[in-house]
Order: structure tokens, then sequence, then C-alpha cells
């Protein structure tokens, strides 16, 4: 079963819900950026000019505002950690880049 993410509510009739911009660039994005920096993310995606091994992974679709297209860029991850059954940590992604600290997944996968 999946975990549903901030930004993929439904509708009565199954129809995504746009949460707008906020969903994907946020305060929490920028202060999360700010917090760790940003030379992992340079790392990966490189700059205009000069750019990383990162290719992005965009949907397929029709066009830009084909709903199949757009939606699948809006989905935020989120992370867990588990024992048995027991959940130790749940976090979901508010914004791009507002990811739970490594820290605190290595505390609570450790039991530190």
């Amino acid at each position: 079963r999946a975990a549903a993410t901030r930004n993929s509510q439904r509708d009565e009739k199954g129809k995504q819900i746009f949460e707008g911009v906020e969903s994907m660039w946020s305060s929490a994005t920028n202060e999360a950026i700010e917090t760790r920096g940003k030379a992992d993310l340079d790392a990966i995606t490189g700059k205009p000019w000069n750019p990383g091994p990162y290719t992005p992974l965009m949907a397929k679709g029709k066009g830009l505002f084909d709903p199949r297209a757009v939606e699948k860029t809006l989905v935020q991850g989120g992370s867990f950690v588990f024992k048995g059954r027991e959940t130790l940590l749940e976090h979901y992604d508010e914004s791009s880049g507002a990811h739970v600290t490594v820290d605190a997944l290595l505390d609570a996968a450790l039991g530190r």
C-alpha cells in the first residue's frame, strides 16, 4: 500500500487537487537549503552552463498541461523507519528539498 503524499489529494471524483506552487517550493524548501547548504544539490544538478550528472526524469505526456505529466511532477517524498510494525520515524516532505535530516534517520534506525 502506498503512503499518500502531501500534494496527491483527490476530490470525490478522483481528480487530483492542486495545492499550489508552495507544495513544490515553499519557505520550508528555502529553510532546508539554508540549513544544509546546496553543495550536495549543485554536485548533482550542476549549473546552467556546467550541468552535473543528473538527467531529469520528467513525466511523459501530450504537452505541458497534460494531467498525467503534471501530476507526476507534484509528488513529494517522505522517509520512514520501522521496527517490525512499529513506526519509529515518519516524515512527509512539505515541499521540494524539505527532507528529514540524515542524522534524524540514523538516530531512529540505530536507536540513538
